[in-house]
């Protein structure tokens, strides 16, 4: 899996960040590309890369700030044009209004859409999506508006067959080696085995965490414990700053720092900067960080 950072600023565009939207590529996973939030201009941003968008088929809306959303309808507007006709039709997760917000805009533009949008709403931390590989949850912060995160959860994986021990049985590589891995007892000349007996340890599914918007409040652990990769606001990056987040409702680098003491995460990706600050800034602010924590640039690429 592979996340892409299409849009890394907070706010507004600035001259090195355009506004926020992430892309997971789960090409590998789930066959699947999703989108979290899509600010002005991510149309733009996602030619610079290799995403696919007819294969972005789940965007997920974490509240109705201009820079969060006033990219999407262009972007399902563009999408019209680069998809064939046996292309599914796209999901939109978000607050309760993105229906409403989607339909009046496709409307007022006189847009056509040759594919179908489900919509799914939610207005408190639910689980808005499942199936048998992942779970999503959205999150409620704590922001200037109505904001959510949201938690991705890939299932744990059975383990791989011991082909060897199967073998040992008279057990021969072929098509009853995947009923073994998919049934919890099988049979094989009249004898009951336990398949667990013959599969490696389960492998565990990661846990990617994202806060968009928010300030720091204590539930805020709560949401974040457990994950191995989060991702998350971090508008203003020095310390002597934090009132000013606090007065905006955002986070500081102070905020990330309790949140990384109270967390065990491999990964912290920064995202939603300020533009007060130039390249030579974020570079001095880099290299006083862990290796684990990433202030992300617009069009940054990691593999998770």
């Amino acid at each position: 899996m592979k996340v892409n950072f299409l849009g890394t600023g907070a706010g507004l565009p600035s001259k090195y960040r355009n506004t926020q939207s992430i892309v997971f590529n789960f090409m590998q996973e789930l066959k699947e590309c999703w989108m979290f939030d899509c600010g002005e201009a991510t149309q733009h941003q996602i030619m610079s890369t290799t995403i696919r968008p007819s294969k972005i088929n789940k965007i997920f809306i974490s509240h109705f700030h201009g820079d969060h959303i006033l990219g999407l309808i262009g972007f399902l507007s563009s999408r019209s044009f680069l998809l064939n006709k046996d292309e599914e039709p796209i999901t939109i997760y978000g607050p309760v209004g993105i229906k409403e917000f989607v339909d009046f805009n496709i409307r007022a533009t006189y847009s056509t859409l040759n594919y179908k949008i489900n919509f799914v709403e939610f207005d408190s931390s639910n689980k808005i999506l499942e199936n048998e590989d992942v779970v999503v949850e959205s999150v409620e912060l704590d922001h200037t508006v109505k904001c959510y995160g949201f938690k991705i959860s890939f299932k744990n994986k059975k383990g791989t067959l011991n082909v060897e021990k199967l073998q040992q049985l008279g057990i021969k590589p072929g098509p009853f080696y995947r009923t073994i891995k998919e049934q919890d007892v099988f049979e094989y000349n009249g004898v009951n085995y336990n398949s667990s007996d013959f599969l490696s340890k389960e492998k565990k599914g990661k846990v990617i965490t994202i806060i968009p918007d928010t300030i720091f409040f204590d539930d805020i652990i709560k949401i974040i414990r457990n994950s191995d990769i989060l991702i998350t606001e971090c508008t203003y990056l020095k310390e002597d700053e934090l009132q000013l987040a606090k007065n905006h409702k955002h986070m500081n680098i102070v905020d990330i720092r309790k949140i990384q003491k109270s967390c065990d995460i491999n990964k912290i990706f920064l995202t939603h900067i300020s533009s007060r600050y130039d390249k030579n800034t974020i570079k001095e602010i880099q290299e006083q960080l862990e290796e684990n924590l990433i202030v992300v640039k617009d069009l940054d690429e990691f593999n998770l």
